[in-house]
C-alpha cells in the first residue's frame, strides 16, 4: 500500500502534473501520514513541503522515506496537530488534505473547517487539494456501529463540490477512487494486520486491532451486493453501499473570492 488513501501511483502522478507545481512553490500536507504523496510531488515538481501528522510512527516512516529522495531542507515532517500549529497566511501556494479532514474537526464539521483553514493558508491565486469521502447510498446500521459514524462524508460527490464552490472556490478538476484503488487499500491493510498479528502474538491491543479489521473486512463484503467484488467507491450509478472519495484542486483568488479544486 503506497498511500494511506484509496488512491493508485497512476492517479497521484496525473493529479500532481496537474497542479503544475514548480521549485517555487510551497506546499503544506495536512494530515499527510507516511507522506508519500508530498514526496512525490516535492520530487517531481522540486516544490518545498511540510507535512504534518499527529501519528508519530507515521511521520518517522516520513522521515526515513524521504532521505533518500529529496533533501531534509526541501521538505519538513513535523509531528503535530495541525490545529496547533502556528502558521504563516498566505504563505503556501498548495495545501492539500488527502483523506484526513478528520484533522480539522469532526462529523460533518471536518469538510467545512478544511476549506476555511485553507483560505486562510494559501495565497491569492494557490490551488487546494482535498480528497474527501462520501457515501453512495446509505449504509446499514450495523456497519455503521462497526466503524463508528465515519467523519466528513455527509454529501454526494456533487454535493463536495457544490459546497466547495460556494466557499469561494473554483473547481477545476475532480475524479473519485474506483474499485480496483479501494480493494488494493482495503486488502492491503487487512494484510498488514494479519502479518503484524503473526509478530506480535503477545500483544493484546494488537489482537484486538486484528480482530477489529476482521469484523471491518468482513462486514463490508457483507454489503455488497452478489456478484460486486467490493463495498467502496464504486462509480455513482451503481448500488453499493460503499464509501467513495471524492476530491479537486481549487484556486484561491483571494481579491475575487475565488478558489482552484482538484481530486482525492
Amino acid at each position: 500500500m503506497v498511500f494511506n488513501s484509496p488512491i493508485s501511483s497512476e492517479k497521484a502522478d496525473r493529479i500532481i502534473q496537474l497542479l503544475g507545481l514548480t521549485s517555487k512553490d510551497r506546499v503544506l500536507d495536512a494530515g499527510c501520514g507516511c507522506g508519500e504523496f508530498l514526496i512525490r510531488l516535492c520530487e517531481r515538481s522540486g516544490a518545498h513541503g511540510l507535512g504534518v501528522d499527529k501519528d508519530l510512527q507515521s511521520i518517522a516512516a516520513a522521515r526515513e522515506a524521504a532521505k533518500d529522495r529529496i533533501s531534509g531542507t526541501q521538505c519538513e515532517f513535523r509531528n503535530a496537530d495541525i490545529t496547533n500549529v502556528p502558521l504563516e497566511p498566505h504563505s503556501f501556494d498548495l495545501a492539500l488534505c488527502i483523506g484526513s479532514t478528520h484533522a480539522y474537526g469532526s462529523g460533518d464539521a471536518a469538510y467545512p473547517n478544511t476549506i476555511d483553514s485553507f483560505l486562510r493558508l494559501v495565497r491569492a491565486g494557490g490551488q487546494l487539494l482535498i480528497g474527501e469521502g462520501y457515501w453512495k447510498r446509505d449504509p446499514a446500521p450495523e456497519y455503521l456501529r462497526l466503524i463508528g459514524e465515519p467523519v466528513g462524508i455527509y454529501r454526494d460527490h456533487s454535493g463536495n463540490i457544490s459546497f466547495a464552490e460556494q466557499h469561494g472556490l473554483v473547481p477545476l478538476y475532480a475524479a473519485v477512487s474506483n474499485d480496483d484503488e479501494w480493494d488494493h487499500f482495503e486488502w492491503s491493510h487487512r494484510m498488514k494486520m494479519e502479518r503484524q498479528a503473526v509478530s506480535t502474538v503477545a500483544d493484546p491491543a494488537a489482537a484486538e486491532k486484528l480482530e477489529r479489521s476482521r469484523r471491518w473486512r468482513d462486514m463490508a463484503r457483507r454489503s455488497t451486493r452478489p456478484g460486486e467484488a467490493g463495498d467502496l467507491g464504486v462509480p455513482s450509478n451503481q448500488r453499493r453501499s460503499r464509501r467513495a472519495v471524492s476530491g479537486g484542486l481549487a484556486w484561491s483568488f483571494r481579491g475575487a473570492g475565488r478558489c482552484q479544486e482538484v481530486e482525492r
